[in-house]
């Protein structure tokens, strides 16, 4: 990943960073290509959504919860979602943020 890619800070938040993290201490990148890659990128890297269960998981999904309520009770719980992830790696310079958006639905 070579390149930084000029995003509007609206265009940043709707994908889903939060304000706080939008403090200009990182760039998005973009990919570039060289001979040795595939259009900037060369491997691959995943982005998981990593859900531990807890008691209070347990509990909604032995009730029959709802995904909505798995959802909500994971993300009070501190758990990415699968964009939050694709996100985290933005910000390191891992992947762009047209990689994360074509590959998460939000």
């Amino acid at each position: 990943m070579q390149g930084a890619s000029r995003h509007p800070r609206e265009t940043l938040i709707e994908a889903g960073f939060d304000e706080l993290e939008l403090d200009g201490s990182w760039t998005p990148y973009k990919p570039v290509g060289c001979s040795a890659c595939n259009n900037g990128y060369k491997g691959r890297v995943g982005i998981y959504e990593v859900m531990p269960i807890s008691e209070e998981l347990q509990r909604i999904i032995l009730a029959d919860g709802s995904a909505l309520e798995i959802a909500q009770q994971a993300r009070s719980e501190g758990v990415r979602s699968l964009r939050q992830s694709g996100l985290h790696k933005v910000r390191i310079g891992v992947t762009s943020l047209e990689e994360v958006l074509a590959v998460t639905n939000e």
